[in-house]
C-alpha cells in the first residue's frame, strides 16, 4: 500500500512539474514573434472576440476593437466572421463560450493569457485522465496513457491554436470522466478507499455536472449533441426514468440559457445564422465608406444543410478519407484513438461502451454528411481539428484493461508519421501542408472531396493555377513544391510568359486536376529540358504513359483521364509528372540567366465529352465552342 502511494506521489508530481513547463513556456511565448503579426478565419475571430469582451465586457463589434486589434497584430482580422444584430449593431458571429473563459486571462496576460488557459487546460485534462486509470492500474502506467492520448496525437497541436479546439476537447473529455468515474470504481470498498475516491465522482451530482458540460459542448459545436446518448440513454438502460429525465432537463435548460443569451444580446439565437458575413482585407469602420452593408461576403448558416448535401456516395468517400486521407486521417493523426477502436472490437462490451461507440459514429456521421466538403476545419486546419470534440470518447471506449502495450504502440506510430508535428507545432501550424508532402504521407490518398479546403491551399502559388485555352480552362492544386510557381505582377515581366507549368527538378510532381465539366480527352503538350536523353512519366486519371525525349525536344499527345472524381460540378482527376532528369540553364548554357531547376514542361487542352461526340479530330472548332454553354474561368481565386 505505501508504495502504490509513493509511486500516486511521483505521479502526481510530473503532472504539477509538466503543467508548470507549459505554464512557463505560456507566460514567455513572444506572441508576434510566433504568428509572424498574422490570424486567419477562427484565429482572428477569436482573438478579435476576447478582446472584446476582456475590455469593454462585450461581443458588439465596433471600430474599437479594429484598432486595439492593429495595436497587436500588423495585419489586419483576415477571414473575421460578423454579422448584423438588433438594432442595426454588428456582433462577432462566433460562439461567446471560449472567448468568455479565455477573456480574464487575457485581461491579465494579453495574448499569452490565451496560452495560460491552455495550459490549465492541459492540467485538468492529464489529471482527470490519471485519476481515472488508477481505478484500474499502477499511477504510473495510468500518467503514461493519459500522457499518450494526449501527447502521442495531434491534439496537442491545438494547444498553440487561438481557437476553441483545444477547449472544447476539454470540455468534452470533463463530461465524460464525471460520466464515466462512479461506473469504473471497483466495487471492493478496501481498495476503493485506497485510491482516494471521492463522494462527489461516487454521486449523481457529478452526472448532473457532466449535463452542465456537455450543454456547454453542444452550445460551443452543435453536434455535440450526440454525447446525450450516453448521459441520458444509460439511465434509461438501468430504467432511472427520472435521472434521465433530469439530465435532459438540466443539458437543455442549460443549453438554453447559453443560445438564450446569443440571442439576448444579438437578436438571433443561431451565431452561425442571420446576415452573417466573412471579411478579408477590408473591415467594416476601417473608413467612413467601409461598411458591414458594401464590403464582405455572405456566410450565413441558414439553409446549410440543403446547400451542403451530396449523394451518398460521396459519404462513403468521405468515411474512407476520415480514417485513412492524407491531411485528414485518424489512423495517422489520432493512433491512439485507432487502437481504442481496434480494442473495443476484440473486447468485452458493456452497454456503457456500446452508447459511446453510437455517439461518436453518430457524430462522424453528421460531419460527413452535413459538411461532407469541410469535415475537418477548414484548408488552414492541421489534421482534422473537428475531430478534437469527438476524440475524447475513444479514451473511454476500451473494454480492455489497457496496457503498457498501448502506449508503445502509440509512441511508435507518433514516430513513424507524425514526430515532424510534435517537434515543431508552431511551424506546422503555420504550413499545415508540409509535412504531407514527404513520405510516408505522399503514399496515402489525397482527399478529392475536401478539394477546395485542403492544407495546400495555405500557399497561393499551390492553389487553382489555371490551365488549359479558352473557354476550357482547368485548374491545377499542386500537393507538394516540386512545381516552379509562375511569376506574377512585374515578375512575369522579366522573361517571357510561359502558358504552362515547369516541374521543379527529377521528382514526382503531384497534383489534382479540376475542371468544371467531363473531359473526354486531354490534349498534352510535353518539353523536356536540356537533357540529352531523359524519359518523362505521365499519369492522369487512368491514362498511365511513360515517353523518352531528346534535348529540349516537345512532344504533343492525347491522354484520356476516364471518367475522374466528381464533386458537385467539379471533375477532379489525380495528376502527375515525373522526369528522370533535370537540368539549370544557368550552369549548363552559354548566355542562359534562367537558374531555374527545370525538370519537364506542360501544357494542357482540355476536350469535353459532349464536343468530341460531334469533333473526333480532336481540336476545337469555335462554331461548336459557341453552341456548349460550359462554366468557364468562375471560380475563387
Amino acid at each position: 500500500m505505501k508504495i502504490m502511494k509513493d509511486k500516486g506521489r511521483t505521479a502526481n508530481l510530473i503532472i504539477i512539474l509538466l503543467s508548470l513547463f507549459f505554464l512557463g513556456q505560456a507566460l514567455t511565448l513572444n506572441f508576434p514573434d510566433i504568428q509572424q503579426n498574422f490570424l486567419f478565419a477562427d484565429e482572428a475571430i477569436y482573438y478579435s472576440m476576447t478582446q472584446s469582451l476582456a475590455h469593454d465586457f462585450d461581443i458588439e463589434y465596433t471600430k474599437r476593437d479594429l484598432i486595439r486589434y492593429y495595436e497587436d497584430i500588423d495585419s489586419g482580422p483576415m477571414g473575421i466572421f460578423l454579422k448584423k444584430g438588433k438594432q442595426n449593431k454588428i456582433f462577432f458571429a462566433k460562439s461567446f463560450l471560449y472567448p468568455l473563459c479565455a477573456a480574464p486571462f487575457f485581461r491579465l496576460f494579453g495574448p499569452n493569457g490565451f496560452f495560460v488557459f491552455h495550459a490549465l487546460l492541459l492540467f485538468a485534462v492529464l489529471s482527470m485522465g490519471t485519476h481515472l486509470l488508477k481505478l484500474h492500474h499502477t499511477p504510473s502506467l495510468s500518467l503514461l496513457l493519459s500522457g499518450t492520448f494526449i501527447f502521442a496525437s495531434a491534439a496537442i497541436i491545438y494547444y498553440y491554436w487561438i481557437s476553441p479546439d483545444f477547449f472544447n476537447f476539454f470540455l468534452v473529455f470533463s463530461a465524460l470522466f464525471l460520466w464515466m468515474y462512479k461506473l469504473k470504481v471497483p466495487p471492493d470498498s478496501a481498495r476503493r478507499d485506497s485510491i482516494g475516491t471521492t463522494p462527489f465522482l461516487l454521486s449523481d451530482a457529478s452526472d448532473y455536472t457532466a449535463g452542465i458540460l456537455v450543454a456547454a459542448a453542444i452550445y460551443a459545436k452543435p453536434p455535440n449533441i450526440v454525447l446525450l446518448l450516453p448521459l441520458i440513454g444509460l439511465p434509461l438502460f438501468q430504467k432511472k426514468f427520472k435521472k434521465a429525465a433530469a439530465l435532459f432537463l438540466i443539458a437543455g435548460a442549460v443549453s438554453l440559457i447559453f443560445w438564450g443569451a446569443n440571442a439576448l444580446v444579438t437578436g438571433e439565437w443561431n451565431y452561425q445564422g442571420g446576415e452573417r458575413k466573412i471579411f478579408h482585407y477590408r473591415y467594416p469602420f476601417e473608413k467612413a465608406d467601409k461598411t458591414f452593408d458594401n464590403l464582405g461576403q455572405e456566410m450565413s448558416a441558414s439553409g446549410y444543410g440543403e446547400k451542403h448535401m451530396m449523394p451518398p456516395r460521396i459519404a462513403a468517400f468521405n468515411l474512407f478519407y476520415y480514417f485513412a486521407g492524407r491531411y485528414t486521417g485518424i489512423i495517422w493523426y489520432f493512433f491512439p484513438a485507432f487502437l481504442a477502436l481496434l480494442v473495443f472490437l476484440l473486447s468485452r462490451k458493456r452497454v456503457r461502451h456500446w452508447l459511446l461507440l453510437a455517439a461518436l459514429a453518430a457524430q462522424i456521421g453528421i460531419y460527413i454528411i452535413m459538411m461532407p466538403d469541410n469535415y475537418a476545419g477548414g484548408g488552414g486546419a492541421l489534421a482534422n481539428r473537428y475531430f478534437l470534440s469527438i476524440y475524447p470518447l475513444f479514451f473511454f471506449l476500451s473494454g480492455f484493461e489497457k496496457k503498457t502495450r498501448d502506449a508503445v504502440l502509440s509512441w511508435g506510430a507518433a514516430a513513424l508519421l507524425i514526430a515532424p508535428l510534435l517537434i515543431s507545432p508552431l511551424h506546422h501550424s503555420r504550413f499545415p501542408s508540409t509535412h504531407a508532402k514527404k513520405i510516408p504521407f505522399t503514399l496515402f490518398p489525397p482527399e478529392m472531396t475536401l478539394i477546395n479546403n485542403l492544407p495546400t491551399d495555405t500557399v497561393p502559388s499551390a492553389k487553382m493555377v489555371q490551365t488549359g485555352n479558352a473557354p476550357y480552362f482547368g485548374y491545377i492544386h499542386h500537393l507538394d513544391d516540386n512545381y516552379i510557381a509562375k511569376p506574377r505582377g512585374t515578375e512575369a515581366k522579366s522573361s517571357p510568359p510561359e502558358k504552362g507549368i515547369w516541374t521543379k527538378g527529377a521528382r514526382r510532381a503531384e497534383m489534382i486536376l479540376e475542371t468544371r465539366f467531363p473531359v473526354k480527352e486531354i490534349h498534352m503538350t510535353v518539353r523536356n529540358n536540356a537533357r540529352r536523353t531523359n524519359t518523362i512519366r505521365i499519369t492522369l486519371g487512368k491514362d498511365r504513359q511513360t515517353l523518352t525525349f531528346n534535348s529540349n525536344e516537345k512532344k504533343t499527345f492525347t491522354v484520356r483521364p476516364g471518367r475522374g472524381f466528381r464533386l458537385r460540378d467539379q471533375y477532379l482527376y489525380r495528376f502527375s509528372v515525373t522526369p528522370q532528369k533535370s537540368s539549370i540553364p544557368f550552369y549548363e548554357q552559354t548566355g542562359s540567366e534562367d537558374q531555374r531547376h527545370l525538370g519537364a514542361y506542360f501544357e494542357l487542352e482540355f476536350i469535353p465529352v459532349e464536343l468530341k461526340k460531334h469533333q473526333p479530330a480532336g481540336k476545337v472548332g469555335k462554331s461548336q465552342q459557341d453552341n456548349v454553354a460550359f462554366p468557364q474561368n468562375d471560380r475563387r481565386t
